[in-house]
């Protein structure tokens, strides 16, 4: 699952993606996180959101049962490491990450990246992820940095708001298929908020790619069985 951009203190939000895995706690052995999952987080050196506790007590619970869980980060949680790292035992995965599963390659990342031609954002991306803005950021405090936060979300979600949805599918797609040419089984994708469930036969074998949408309008996700391979869902309320 991704994209719930959950805010702190916004319980409605939170108790829907708890209801969530509570449905699917007895069943679930790894949980895959691929990014914005909060409306922004990053690894203070204290802890810095009180907000979110009502989800993480039960990403908490699901730990002490065993569940594992692999985040993947997106471009508004990011710096992961403290409580998702000490806390939750998280796998954290910074870009991108290759999953076997049932004797298949895959590949896994957010999916700020697809769009090479976006320049701006990926040198923004890395003035954000360097050290010196970490160190800034640590240094100025929480309070500051979600004021910054909140200012950068709203730029983010007023220019993705300028394409269209079939532009956003044809630009993922055509980032899939080049994955899945270099010989990736599956291809697995957010960051569009727009779910997507695709085969292809490539070089005579069978081949997916997969958007698991968003939790703000479709409350999507991908469930993986054993056996019975991957199905898109929706979770509903």
């Amino acid at each position: 699952m991704a994209d719930a951009h959950l805010r702190e203190w916004d319980c409605e939000s939170q108790e829907r993606v708890i209801r969530f895995l509570e449905k699917e706690g007895e069943r679930l052995d790894t949980l895959v996180i691929l990014g914005d999952f909060f409306e922004f987080w990053f690894g203070f050196d204290t802890f810095a959101f009180e907000g979110y506790r009502p989800v993480l007590n039960k990403l908490e619970a699901l730990v002490k049962r065993g569940v594992r869980i692999r985040y993947t980060e997106g471009n508004h949680d990011f710096g992961l490491s403290g409580y998702f790292r000490h806390t939750l035992k998280a796998h954290i995965e910074v870009d991108e990450s290759v999953i076997h599963l049932g004797g298949k390659t895959i590949y896994v990342a957010h999916g700020d990246l697809v769009d090479d031609k976006d320049r701006l954002y990926r040198a923004f991306r890395r003035v954000l992820r360097s050290r010196p803005t970490y160190w800034v950021m640590r240094h100025v405090g929480p309070k500051i940095t979600k004021k910054v936060a909140s200012f950068l979300g709203r730029v983010s979600l007023g220019k993705r708001g300028h394409r269209s949805r079939e532009r956003v599918n044809d630009l993922f797609e055509q980032f899939a298929m080049e994955r899945l040419r270099e010989g990736y089984d599956v291809v697995i994708l957010a960051h569009s908020h727009v779910p997507q469930s695709r085969s292809f036969s490539i070089n005579g074998k069978e081949a997916y790619y997969f958007n698991v949408g968003d939790w703000i309008h479709h409350f999507s996700f991908l469930r993986y069985q054993p056996g019975q391979g991957f199905r898109m869902e929706c979770f509903q309320n």
